[in-house]
This record gives structure tokens, sequence and C-alpha cells, in this order.
């Protein structure tokens, strides 16, 4: 991770696209709250924490205990999100201890650690028909879906553990689209869902999503106007957790820490269970 323009946010997902339709941009937003001392800033249902952060690598790692649905849904599920800062804490906290910078939801969209600056050219799913790449990807399911895999000898994608699709990557729009629409209309002649080909234009959020199909953590690093941008996505099952959001109380406290001396952004979310699971740490992005 890195931090160019001197701020780092942990951003929801859903309508990080949407700050400068609201307001001003993230970026003016994230370096005002940072250059005060950090802050979680919400506009509407944008939301994200921001810190000052070094320019340097920056470290994610992850605290994980076993998922709210198991044994249905035998994957991990992020307990504690840690960014180490590349800061000393008294750069950035005037004071000893945690200090509370606020709560952040869940979002289903997903959640991104990355530069201010650079997350004001992301592009999310509400952007409707806009791409980063002119690419885009065909995904089909539902029912007949193996039937139409056998038909147009559709591979499998690397999708997430537990996720059986088949279709095609990297295609142009246009070819994509006259795929996809090939397939439902067969589909549709054959008593089957008559949409069961789907495009996934590439958006910033689709990659991201894309990018974690194969970690256990459904997490991934994509790149943002030149910076690498950690995007973190929930297994369908933990969701189940979250479908309230800030409307039911479901936020978790974000904080601002001294870990051996080094300044940290975490973001805590409880155990599902009253009796708390053993945590595990993983790295999820890490300077080479």
């Amino acid at each position: 991770m890195a931090a160019p323009s001197g701020s780092v946010v942990l951003a929801c997902a859903g309508f990080l696209n949407e700050w400068a339709e609201l307001g001003e941009p993230l970026s003016v937003r994230a370096m005002r709250a940072a250059g005060a001392g950090s802050a979680c800033i919400r506009d509407w249902l944008a939301e994200a924490g921001a810190v000052p952060a070094g320019r340097g690598p920056l470290t994610v790692t992850a605290d994980t205990r076993a998922g709210a649905y198991q044994p249905i849904d035998a994957s991990d599920a992020i307990a504690v999100l840690s960014i180490d800062l590349g800061l000393p804490f008294p750069a950035v906290a005037a004071r000893k201890g945690p200090k509370l910078l606020g709560d952040l939801p869940v979002d289903r969209c997903g959640m991104v650690i990355g530069d201010a600056r650079a997350l004001d050219s992301w592009v999310g799913s509400l952007h409707g028909e806009t791409t980063v790449d002119a690419l885009a990807d065909v995904r089909i399911w539902g029912k007949g879906a193996q039937q139409a895999w056998e038909h147009f000898d559709a591979p499998r994608l690397p999708t997430a553990l537990g996720d059986d699709s088949h279709g095609w990557l990297d295609l142009p729009v246009e070819i994509a689209r006259e795929r996809a629409a090939m397939i439902n209309d067969w589909a549709g002649t054959r008593g089957h869902y008559p949409h069961m080909a789907h495009v996934d234009l590439h958006s910033h959020h689709h990659l991201g999503w894309r990018a974690g199909w194969q970690h256990p953590l459904r997490t991934g690093v994509i790149e943002v106007a030149g910076c690498p941008i950690l995007c973190v996505a929930w297994s369908p099952f933990e969701l189940q957790r979250f479908t309230g959001g800030r409307s039911a109380g479901q936020v978790y406290p974000v904080t601002l820490e001294d870990v051996d001396g080094r300044a940290t952004l975490r973001w805590a979310i409880p155990p599902w269970r009253r009796k708390p699971d053993p945590l595990r740490t993983s790295v999820l992005f890490s300077p080479q």
C-alpha cells in the first residue's frame, strides 16, 4: 500500500464514486480530516475513515476468526483490519492511548483501503456504463446453466470457493454483450433462466471483487490512478450478519492506536457468538 497524498482512507465501496457528486471530492475531505488528526467522515450513504500516513509502502493485516455460519460456510471472517500508517504514533496523536475516530458499517459492496487522492478516480458500480479498460466479463448462472456451459463450451472461471460460475473474462464490451445476448436467446427458447448470461463491465469495483476470488478472505489488490488499492469483500453467508447496516446500529469502531511506537489504524468487528474464537493473523498487503 502507498499513500503519495499523505492520507489513507478505509472506505465503504458502495458509494465510493459518489463523494464529488454529494459535494467535495473524497481527497479534499480526507486530507482535511487527516490534517485535523484523523476522523471518520460521512455524507449520506458514503462513509470512510481518513488518517495521515507516510508516503512509503504500508502494511495491511487482518486478524481472523471462524465465520459466523460454520459448518455451512467453512471460510474465515475478518475480525480486525489493521493498517500500519508508516508514521510514529506521536506524529498523529497528541496523547497516548487509543483514539476513537468514529465507526463504520460493513458495506455489502465491500471495503476499500488506499490513497485518498487516487480514490478520486475510482469507477464504481453506480457509474453504470463506464469501464476502465473497455473490457467486460461474461458469467453464466441460473436454471439451465450447466447445459449452457456445455453447449457454448464456456470454461470454468477462477471464482471463489463454492462459486461454480462459467464464462469468459476480459472480452471487448461489444463482444461480451453479443455473446451474452446469444446465450440468453438460446436459454429462453429452451425454458431455462432467460437472463443466465450476465455482463460485468470492468469498473474498479468489479475488478476489485474479481481480484479477491482466489484469496481465502476475498481480498485483492488493483491499481487505481497509479496506486495499489486493497479491496475487501465478504462471503455471501457472512453478509447475512450485516443486512441492517448503520440504520440497524450495525457499526463498528475505527481507532488510531500505538503499536510498538507506530501509528496503526484499526477497524474491529466483534464476533457473532458470545464466546469469541481465537484470532489468526493474515497479511493482506505488505511491501515486497
